[in-house]
This record gives structure tokens, C-alpha cells and sequence, in this order.
């Protein structure tokens, strides 16, 4: 029997506020993991992607995963657009592959972060896999079978739904997203409108400019406020989630990104928003919804996982 003459692969996660990367074994295992910061010069996104995968490489690395926060053409790797990362009509993948010198495929964060769900995290056993992950956006995976589906190319693009007409402005340019009432951008701003309204309470003395960490912190602490400014982009989460699970019908959805790291807190107010929603909510149920299994560096494990199952390796 021949075996591959190399057993590695990378997986680099660029989101809005950090670049994640991962070195596994053929197998799954993680062998190392780095952490950096998103470069203040968005464009310059493929050489922190270099720099992340030359600070993880061994010789035995046979491939490279490039997961990007926004449009991406498969199986071209071409980078179309993102809210949060800079460049249109980029070639990222040809691009990246001429700096590493070895095979790349890139693909849309949350697509990444979804497959690594399925084969390795909280989808394991599922057969239609519906992922959101919560951070700086909201961005989405499907699924199905063990395949990401991608439509034509941009599948999964959840966080641009309309979900309030007239709403409040949205990186993508457009208004009301449900990215804006329900991401650490639209706590934050809840929390800040909290603030304003009750300046004398114990949240606002402790936090006079909340960003979505302090509400975090203040959720941990047992602060009430905090609780509802949760709660309430739960409420919006959950109507979303309502609309997803109406279309696509999956056996589950699972939670991810740094918000969704906050938990029930966050999850079960959605679950109450499904529950109250969803069409023919009395004559059937709802799948669960779970957090996710592999914590903030699901996108670079679902970016080497990628790179290990589709790109084909010498053998000798």
C-alpha cells in the first residue's frame, strides 16, 4: 500500500478582528496553533495569511486551507468582496499558493467553520448541518451529507438577510441586516443606548462605554443589565434562525463565533424566538440548537480539513 509523502496541513482563519491558524495531522489532531491580530491594513490580508502559515509550517505540511471573511468563488479561491476584509476580485488562492509554494484552497470563513462542525465538532452524526457563527458579522455554513453547500459560489451569507426594513446601517452598505441587531457590533450599541437611558446605573458606572466584551464580562459577572442586552440580541438572533429553519429545514443548527462563545444566556432567548416562530411551530419541532464544540479556532480546522480532503497528495 502507498502512503502520502506528506501528512500535514495548515488551516488560516482571517476574520474581522484576527487571524487564527492550525497545523494538523492526517488524522484530525491539532499539532500546533497560532494567534494574531487582523492587520490594520485590511489588503494586506494574504501576507498575514503567509506570515500565519510560515510561522506553522514543518516539512510535512502538503497543503494550505485559507479560510476569508466574505465572497469567495469556489473552487477558484477568488476573494469577490467582504464587509470586513478589504480587496475585490482578489485571486487569493493562486496568490497564496505562489507565496507558500504549495497547494491552497480557500473558501469563506463560516463555510470552513460549519465543514469543521460536521466532520470534527457538535454536527458529528448529522446529516443537514445548519451553522451561524456570532462575532464581528454574522456569517453561516450549510452542510449536507458531509459537502459544504455553497450554491452557485455564496451560500450561507445569513447575516445580510433584511430582517428590519429601514434598520440600522450595515458594513455591507445596506440597512437592517440581521447582522445589525444580532452581533457584537449590535450589543454594543445596545448596551451604549442602555447607558444613555440610565446613566446612574451600576452597568453604566462600571462600563460609561460598553463595548460587546464589557457586556460579556458584565453577563459572567451575574449583572442584570447585561442579561437583558443578551436577551434581547437573542430575541433577533432567534427570529433569524426562525427564517433559516423555515427554508432549509436541518437537523440541527449550531452556534458559533466569539458571541455565541457567551452560551445559554444568548441561546435559550433564541430558542424561545424559534419556538414562538416557526411556521407549523404546534405540528412539529424544532432541531436543536447548540453551541458550537470547537471554540474560536473552528475556521483554521475546518480550513486544514478542507485542504486535506480535496487536495490530492503525492504518494510513494
Amino acid at each position: 500500500m502507498t502512503e502520502p509523502t506528506s501528512s500535514e496541513f495548515v488551516g488560516i482563519d482571517i476574520g474581522g478582528t484576527k487571524v487564527a491558524g492550525v497545523r494538523i495531522a492526517r488524522d484530525g489532531k491539532v499539532l500546533e496553533r497560532s494567534r494574531s491580530f487582523t492587520p490594520a491594513e485590511p489588503e494586506k490580508f494574504l501576507e498575514a495569511a503567509h506570515e500565519a502559515a510560515d510561522a506553522l509550517r514543518t516539512e510535512g505540511v502538503a497543503a494550505v486551507g485559507l479560510g476569508l471573511a466574505g465572497l469567495v468563488r469556489w473552487p477558484e479561491g477568488v476573494f469577490a468582496w467582504g464587509p470586513h476584509v478589504a480587496g475585490t476580485g482578489v485571486p487569493a488562492r493562486d496568490e497564496m499558493s505562489e507565496l507558500v509554494g504549495l497547494p491552497v484552497v480557500v473558501d469563506n470563513d463560516a463555510n470552513l467553520t460549519a465543514y469543521a462542525e460536521a466532520v470534527a465538532g457538535a454536527g458529528q452524526g448529522y446529516d443537514h448541518i445548519v451553522l451561524v457563527t456570532l462575532g464581528t458579522g454574522i456569517g453561516g455554513g450549510i452542510v449536507i451529507n458531509g459537502e459544504i453547500y455553497r450554491g452557485a459560489s455564496f451560500a450561507g451569507e445569513f447575516g445580510h438577510m433584511t430582517m428590519r426594513a429601514e434598520g440600522p446601517s450595515c458594513a455591507c452598505g445596506r440597512q437592517g441586516c440581521w447582522e445589525t441587531l444580532a452581533s457584537g457590533p449590535a450589543l454594543a450599541r445596545f448596551a451604549k443606548e442602555a447607558v444613555a437611558v440610565d446613566p446612574n446605573s451600576l452597568f453604566a458606572r462600571r462600563y460609561p462605554d460598553p463595548s460587546s466584551e464589557d457586556v460579556i464580562a458584565a453577563v459572567r459577572a451575574g449583572d442584570a443589565t447585561a442579561f437583558a442586552l443578551v436577551e434581547r440580541v437573542g430575541r433577533w438572533f432567534g427570529l433569524g434562525l426562525s427564517t433559516l429553519i423555515t427554508a432549509l429545514d436541518p437537523d440541527i443548527v449550531i452556534v458559533g463565533g466569539g458571541l455565541g462563545s457567551v452560551g445559554e444566556s444568548l441561546i435559550d432567548p433564541a430558542r424561545r424566538a424559534v419556538q414562538a416562530t416557526l411556521h407549523g411551530a404546534p405540528h412539529r419541532q424544532p432541531p436543536p440548537i447548540v453551541g458550537a464544540a470547537l471554540g474560536p479556532d473552528a475556521g483554521a480546522i475546518g480550513a486544514a480539513l478542507l485542504a486535506r480532503d480535496t487536495v490530492e497528495v503525492p504518494t510513494t
